[in-house]
């Protein structure tokens, strides 16, 4: 086999795991280019790596109309595994914790990614299952005394988001934590359909607290859901940089000083909770897409549901994750990934992406929500523009490490290259 006709087995595999690439040529060419010139990976890769950091220092330093920058500080992470020939991590970080009381972002900077803490809790849920201390067919009711007005709803229905809640009195405007927690113990079905999943954040509460109580009394002793996941997740995969309630130091994306979620309803009930919470880095994914991919502590089975369609027609699977769809900016799955791929975004703008076949993680978390912030000038908390700028940021960035992947995949299968690659970019 030549070695054009190499690259063309490389794309072929992408095209056939459910690739959409619509700019194959172009890939095509530029990575023959890379990889016809004579160098190693760790530098073929590092050139392409040069080309991360200018469009992410342009998407740092970009403003909208009022002169507002989109983010003030950002940390991208670009994973490609391979657990017999080498991995690649690489991560490309700038700019401060905010606009008023700024400090350097870090490799040790968490930042507050809001919703994508349901893909944490959703992983952790199903190694539960995997190890015999959740059952998710039975009915709320039964394992948790707190949520008994959820009819015969059981923890697979609060996964796949059926059903419509309510309660009495709103739980985001409580005036205290004992409140807001008498105000979520009134939740009630208002709908019971189970042929959609409408997009929540009850169900992964009454989730946590319930895995809570159940591993709790399973295990003997009273445990937080951040005690659970760090015994059940945190340990097992080696993150050491995610996490519920971090302090107040060196934190961002939260617009507040008190260490908690921006969230209102995960902070009224204390900020740990399964909707939103986690504060971590590009690392703590990073060790997350472990989890995922590694094939030892996820079985396939679960792998499969993360990415799954649940509904017909539906880009929202499990636990509100993205799913694939031909445009982007509805999605932030990128089509260039295989089918059964899934993100999660967070309301204080981040994303983590999986394709768990190709085994490629990219995630972009940013500091883009300030306290003081014109409300004539913000959409969603975030600087008008955001979304767009953040959609473009996203795209270009996808088809360079689409490169990284090919000229990877090469190295890796017609190379015997095994290095492992770890690199990190401060702007």
């Amino acid at each position: 086999m030549g070695f054009e006709d190499r690259v063309d087995s490389i794309l072929s595999d992408l095209l056939n795991s459910g690739s959409n690439i619509t700019y194959l040529s172009e890939l095509r060419d530029k990575s023959i280019e890379e990889l016809s010139k004579d160098r190693d990976l760790k530098e073929v890769l590092g050139g392409i790596a040069k080309d991360v950091e200018e469009i992410t220092a342009m998407f740092l330093e970009s403003k909208n109309e009022f002169g507002t920058n989109f983010v003030t500080g950002l940390s991208t992470g670009i994973y490609l595994p391979d657990y017999e020939k080498g991995s690649y991590k690489y991560t490309v970080l700038g700019g401060t914790t905010s606009r008023t009381n700024p400090t350097d972002i870090d490799t040790d900077t968490k930042f507050d990614v809001a919703s994508i803490t349901k893909l944490y809790v959703l992983v952790l849920t199903f190694k539960l299952e995997e190890l015999g201390l959740l059952n998710l067919n039975i009915p709320v009711r039964d394992l948790n005394p707190d949520f008994q007005n959820l009819e015969d709803f059981t923890l697979n229905d609060l996964i796949r988001l059926h059903g419509e809640y309510r309660t009495d009195g709103n739980v985001a405007q409580a005036s205290s934590y004992e409140e807001a927690w008498q105000r979520l113990k009134t939740l009630y079905l208002s709908s019971n359909d189970r042929t959609k999943n409408t997009y929540n954040d009850f169900g992964p509460i009454v989730l946590g607290n319930t895995i809570e109580k159940v591993i709790s009394a399973k295990l003997g002793k009273e445990m937080t859901l951040n005690e659970i996941m760090n015994e059940f997740l945190f340990k097992p995969l080696f993150i050491k940089s995610s996490t519920f309630k971090p302090g107040i130091i060196n934190v961002t994306g939260n617009a507040n000083d008190l260490g908690l979620p921006h969230d209102p309803k995960s902070r009224n009930l204390g900020g740990e909770v399964a909707s939103a919470g986690i504060f971590t880095n590009s690392a703590g994914l990073m060790g997350l897409a472990d989890g995922i991919f590694d094939g030892k502590f996820l079985n396939q089975e679960h792998v499969n549901k993360l990415g799954e369609t649940t509904f017909e027609g539906s880009i929202k699977g499990n636990m509100g994750v993205y799913l694939k769809d031909k445009d982007l900016y509805s999605t932030y799955t990128p089509s260039e990934f295989s089918d059964g791929s899934f993100s999660h975004q967070g309301w204080t703008g981040g994303i983590a992406a999986y394709d768990p076949h190709n085994k490629i993680h990219n995630n972009i978390l940013v500091n883009a929500i300030e306290l003081n912030d014109d409300p004539e000038k913000i959409k969603n908390n975030k600087p008008l523009g955001y979304r767009k700028a953040f959609g473009y940021y996203q795209s270009e960035l996808v088809k360079r490490i689409m490169l990284m992947y090919v000229v990877k995949k090469y190295y890796n299968k017609y190379c015997n290259y095994t290095e492992n690659i770890e690199e990190t970019h401060v702007l």
